[in-house]
C-alpha cells in the first residue's frame, strides 16, 4: 500500500493544486470526511469548504465552491466550480468580499456568494 495520495484540484479556470499529500480532508455534501492512503473507490458530491492536506508535518488548504471528488488508488481527483488557495486571496479582500455578497438583495445568488465569502474567510485563520 502506498504511503501517499497524489491530489489533483481543478477549476474551469486552473489546476488549484496538484501534489503528494499523506492525508486529505474533504468539505462533503453533508459534512467533511478523510481520505488516508488506501481507501476505497469513493466518487461523492463536496460542498463550498476547504480541502485540508497534509503533507510533511504541514497543512495546506484550498477554498473550494462545491463540486465533485473521485478516490481511486490512491489519487484524488476534485472538480470544482471556483476556488482558491492561501496564496491566491488576503484575508482583507475576503472581508471585502463578504461585505459585497451582504450588501446584495436576498436571493439564491447573495447565499452562494455569502458562502463563498467566509470560507475565503476561513481560509486565513488557525
Amino acid at each position: 500500500m502506498s504511503k501517499e495520495l497524489t491530489l489533483t484540484v481543478i477549476s474551469p479556470d486552473k489546476i488549484l493544486y496538484q501534489g503528494k499529500a499523506e492525508s486529505v480532508i474533504l468539505p462533503g455534501s453533508v459534512g467533511y470526511f478523510g481520505i488516508l492512503p488506501g481507501h476505497a473507490t469513493l466518487v461523492s458530491q463536496l460542498d463550498f469548504g476547504l480541502i485540508k492536506l497534509h503533507t510533511s508535518g504541514k497543512e495546506f488548504r484550498i477554498a473550494i465552491d462545491g463540486g465533485f471528488s473521485e478516490v481511486r488508488n490512491d489519487q484524488i481527483r476534485v472538480l470544482t466550480e471556483g476556488g482558491e488557495s492561501e496564496d491566491d486571496l488576503s484575508h482583507d479582500h475576503a472581508i471585502e468580499l463578504l461585505q459585497e455578497a451582504e450588501a446584495l438583495p436576498t436571493s439564491k445568488e447573495k447565499e452562494n456568494l455569502l458562502k463563498k465569502a467566509k470560507v475565503r474567510i476561513l481560509l486565513h485563520e488557525r
